[in-house]
């Protein structure tokens, strides 16, 4: 135990945690992506990624819980964006807009990561996946506190808040799982501006 908190402590020295942390995750999605989740062992992703093992372990126990820090890196990401972007920003339309394209975004960014999570989910043991449907809720919570506060303000006609979240969710998901369609006529920028009419003629009043 004490040799792990040395090397912890040495390698805390080169790079910060979250810097140790997304190489871990980078790696375990390009291995995942590459050989399969099955056939990829955390010691190869520890050997791949540069940390050490016990580094490794100190973030991950079993393979499962890498599939939730991507989750974690995906909604961190998109969290951190979305504060610094809507600071000082009174309009919740001019919110929700800002929200759903940095979501867009994100998840184009990061597809590969979404791709494993919807192939992958269903092998997760039962605490990681509870994890990960958590932070999927986590998300959806971001958009109808938007949505909540537009109604209140009379910006956004009554709706369905929760399904309103929702679908927005999936159809930044359903841009990475039927991308192989739409890359054929629609660039990412065209995708979200017909999502998000379709999102504001449902919303405004």
């Amino acid at each position: 135990m004490e040799a792990t908190k040395r090397k912890l402590t040495v390698l805390d020295q080169i790079a910060s945690a979250d810097k140790v942390r997304r190489k871990i995750v980078d790696t375990a999605s390009v291995l995942y992506a590459k050989k399969g989740f099955s056939a990829t062992s955390i010691e190869e992703i520890s050997e791949k990624a540069g940390v050490s093992l016990p580094v490794t372990y100190h973030y991950v126990k079993k393979k499962s819980e890498i599939m939730r820090l991507i989750m974690e890196d995906v909604l961190n990401t998109f969290q951190e964006s979305l504060t610094r972007e809507i600071e000082g920003i009174d309009d919740p339309e001019e919110k929700l807009v800002i929200a759903v394209i940095l979501y867009f975004r994100v998840v184009d960014k990061h597809k590969e990561k979404a791709l494993l999570i919807y192939q992958k989910s269903r092998s997760l043991d039962k605490p990681s996946k509870a994890k990960v449907m958590q932070l999927e809720v986590a998300v959806s919570r971001i958009f109808e506190r938007i949505i909540e506060e537009g109604i209140q303000k009379g910006v956004f006609r009554t709706a369905d808040v929760d399904l309103t979240a929702y679908n927005i969710i999936m159809m930044a998901h359903m841009w990475v799982l039927k991308n192989w369609h739409f890359r054929k006529r629609l660039t990412l920028e065209k995708y979200i501006d017909l999502q998000l009419f379709n999102i504001l003629s449902l919303l405004r009043g």
